[in-house]
């Protein structure tokens, strides 16, 4: 775990946060991974990485031996939930860097050819996007169904928390396909 850009938020900064709010198993917190972070698409092995660092730098530590190495169970120590909290408490100075691999190949387009490759892949992007939001939905409208949002104007700060954060992965999304959608039309007519 290097030290972090200020706007970074990496696999291990998020097993971290994870293992502070709840001590775990590396097979716990693959499982936690996925379901708070879904669209992270993190590899399988990174919670098993992830840890192994942690623990090497002294964040987190083995709390009891399983019965396999992905069923010990690991604690945040004092030094781990003050990196974090240094994480957490840090206040970006500028607009997070966007590395988005489309618009570097936008800056590489040589040739009809190549835009017509592009313009594919926006399209494919495009509906991804749109899945995802749909997906997201789907998760806000099951929340919902069950009672996990509260009221808008009663609810505890941690229902506001899920509820702002389950509509900010809709809307991101959604918006994300659109910009794609008019980036897309906009390269194949631009009248």
């Amino acid at each position: 775990m290097a030290r972090l850009r200020k706007e970074e938020f990496s696999a291990g900064m998020a097993i971290m946060g994870l293992v502070i709010q709840r001590s775990d198993t590396v097979n716990g917190v693959k499982s936690r991974l996925a379901e708070r972070f879904p669209t992270a698409r993190w590899s399988p092995s990174v919670p098993y990485e992830a840890m192994g660092s942690l623990a090497e730098r002294g964040y987190v530590r083995l709390a009891a031996g399983g019965a396999a190495r992905s069923l010990d169970l690991y604690e945040a120590t004092p030094q781990g939930i003050d990196w974090f909290r240094k994480w957490f408490d840090d206040r970006p100075e500028e607009p997070p860097a966007l590395r988005d691999a489309l618009r570097g190949k936008l800056e590489y387009v040589a040739d009809e050819n190549d835009l017509l490759v592009v313009m594919e892949a926006i399209r494919e992007q495009e509906e991804a996007c749109f899945e995802v939001s749909h997906a997201a939905n789907a998760r806000l409208d099951r929340a919902r169904r069950r009672g996990e949002l509260g009221s808008a104007k009663s609810g505890d700060w941690r229902s506001r928390l899920l509820y702002g954060v389950m509509t900010y992965d809709v809307k991101l999304w959604s918006d994300r396909g659109l910009l794609l959608k008019r980036l897309r039309e906009t390269l194949e007519d631009p009248d």
